[in-house]
């Protein structure tokens, strides 16, 4: 057995017949990594290539290499910038390596170790703290201490080390922590196993009042608990680290709770613990969630004398005797009242009450008047975090969800949502503007379809035509002008059938041919007007709305004062999703067209579902 006390290079000759050395790895957060010492040489840094590569940017990409030379291992700086140190002293060049130094290198502490060293004793070393606020290594529980002694034969100078002196501590910054090799061993991975729910134990949730009363069934030998949900048991608890701690069974049946290098770090019965053994009725903390831990069978008992830990060494025996005492004193105050001045009847005895040291003296008259039993000051519930607002993205993908179920309601909700943000992306603006043209889109089906169920057809053209921009409602234009199309060919049907039977027109003798009449200029640019008028119609009813577009462009410039030309502007505009523009084309309209026109009331309309929809 190695004196740790004595400054001694580490021999690896002396553990080659023995077990092999392996190199523990801890970084800032807790995590271990064992590597074994197999190589003659060990590269350490943050470039890749390095026996071990450490990726944190304090690291050299050549840092520093572990050399075995002349039986012994010897660590060596390779000009790093950050330096390397054995127990908070930093080295130049090479450096023998005692059993038990700390290394570190970086935000990591590495640490060499012989296989099969905790069986021989606990080996622990007093090193430099890295953290601002080191935590002293709590108490062992008195079993771990027993067993310890035990394996080390009863030798406990082997265990105990004088703390530093104060200008030691200075050099090492001002401050020590122990660092326990054997906690490597408690952390080793485990095989994972199922537990019969019948055999499985449970932890209970004592506090806070959000949490109590929940359960968990520790159904497998090891289980992380922690506040996220990645973990095995997760505890929403803002005093909880993301994975505060571990419970495992040992293959010994024993169980273990472990501290994963929490922020809040664990008591167990009130006692701080880095891991413990748990028994049924521990109390433990992790943060400010206390659970009560309880085997198979044992039931939970209700209440705050159920945070007493049933297994503890502690037993409230004080609470019953101040019962107890209070109980007896109070039988005699009454008696003595209700026999003053009385001689107690021969052949009376009376009652046996309990058997006390010191009987109370009957000329004492005590306080009637218990002591007032002091309440426990009650806690204020813990505010619940405020719940995180959606951001952007998910506000957007809740538009187009709400958008695509023909949701507009919900769509403009978040699409307000959007523009509450302050942060309005391209994309996000877009999605608005879809949105608003939507709710128009929908307003002028539902125009359309009362128009057609009327029988109005001419009332119901506009809206139709105005609507086929829809993404979302295309579906239902396609229906209402499919619907359209048939009423207009049933009336152009009905019509035809009309005009049939009329009579004939008057035949005119042969020799009496009239001489045609002379057109005059406005007659001429009418009939030019209307044949471009009946190009453009014609086109939109082919869905060839940018050709039809120019028609009628060409017709509003032949024409200034032709409505017919400004309506199939209008049309053509909004079915090419221009719908700020059409409105323009069809106010024009409005302007030129006689109150009579068939359009007039289907354009006046749409003009305002348009303005009601920018109003919103």
């Amino acid at each position: 057995m190695h004196d740790l006390c004595a400054e001694r290079p580490f021999c690896y000759d002396c553990t080659r017949i023995g077990p092999v050395l392996k190199l523990i790895i801890e970084d800032d957060e807790g995590r271990k990594t064992v590597v074994p010492f197999v190589r003659d040489e060990i590269t350490i840094g943050r470039q890749e290539g390095n026996t071990i590569r450490l990726t944190e940017r304090n690291v050299s990409r050549r840092h520093a290499r572990l050399v075995r030379l002349n039986g012994h291992v010897v660590v060596e700086d390779l000009g790093s910038y950050n330096g390397t140190r054995i127990n908070g002293e930093r080295i130049a060049g090479q450096s023998p390596l005692s059993e038990g130094d700390l290394i570190q290198i970086g935000d990591y502490d590495l640490a060499l170790q012989a296989e099969g060293a905790n069986a021989i004793g606990a080996i622990t070393t007093k090193v430099p703290a890295r953290r601002q606020e080191p935590e002293p290594e709590p108490n062992e529980p008195a079993r771990s201490s027993r067993d310890e002694d035990e394996a080390g034969g009863g030798s406990g100078d082997e265990n105990d080390h004088t703390p530093p002196s104060q200008d030691s501590a200075d050099k090492r910054r001002n401050s020590t922590s122990i660092i326990r090799l054997d906690h490597v061993e408690a952390d080793r991975p485990r095989k994972l196993e199922d537990i019969p729910t019948h055999d499985a134990p449970r932890l209970v949730v004592l506090s806070p009042d959000e949490l109590r009363g929940q359960e968990f069934a520790c159904i497998r030998t090891e289980l992380r608990i922690g506040r996220t949900d990645d973990n095995d048991i997760a505890l929403d608890h803002r005093s909880l680290s993301r994975t505060h701690a571990k419970l495992v069974r040992e293959a010994s049946g024993e169980w273990r709770v472990i501290d994963m290098q929490s922020a809040n770090g664990m008591t167990v019965n009130g006692e701080s613990y880095a891991q413990a053994s748990l028994g049924s009725g521990d109390i433990v903390e992790l943060g400010h969630v206390k659970l009560r831990f309880l085997l198979a069978g044992d039931a939970a008992d209700e209440g705050e004398d159920s945070e007493q830990p049933s297994g503890s060494k502690l037993k409230f025996v004080v609470p019953p005797i101040i019962a107890l005492a209070l109980g007896i004193g109070g039988f005699f105050i009454w008696n003595l009242t209700q026999n003053q001045g009385t001689n107690p009847q021969p052949g009376q005895t009376p009652p046996v009450v309990a058997q006390t040291a010191t009987p109370p003296k009957p000329a004492v008259d005590p306080d009637p008047t218990p002591p007032p039993v002091e309440q426990p000051e009650a806690k204020p519930p813990e505010t619940p975090p405020t719940p995180a607002k959606p951001s952007l993205e998910q506000l957007m993908a809740e538009t187009r969800k709400a958008l695509a179920a023909q949701d507009l309601d919900g769509a403009e909700t978040t699409a307000a949502q959007m523009a509450s943000t302050g942060q309005l992306t391209k994309e996000a603006k877009t999605l608005g503007e879809e949105v608003k043209a939507e709710r128009t889109y929908k307003t002028q089906l539902d125009a359309a379809e009362k128009a057609l169920e009327d029988g109005d057809l001419d009332q119901a053209r506009g809206p139709i035509d105005s609507a086929a921009g829809s993404k979302v409602f295309a579906k239902r234009h396609g229906e209402l002008k499919a619907r359209f199309a048939k009423l207009t060919a049933e009336a152009e049907a009905a019509a035809q059938q009309a005009a049939a039977t009329k009579p004939p027109p008057e035949v005119k003798p042969a020799g009496g041919k009239e001489q045609p009449v002379a057109k005059t200029p406005a007659e001429i640019l009418d009939e030019q007007t209307a044949e471009l008028v009946k190009k453009s119609q014609a086109l939109v009813k082919a869905g060839k709305y940018r050709d039809a577009l120019n028609i009628a462009e060409q017709c509003a410039k032949k024409d200034t004062s032709n409505p017919d030309c400004q309506l199939l502007m209008g049309i053509t505009k909004a079915r090419l999703n221009e719908i700020d523009e059409g409105a323009k084309h069809y106010r024009k309209f409005l302007e030129l067209a006689p109150a009579n026109h068939p359009y007039r009331k289907g354009v006046e309309a749409q003009l305002q579902t348009y303005d009601e929809s920018k109003a919103k």
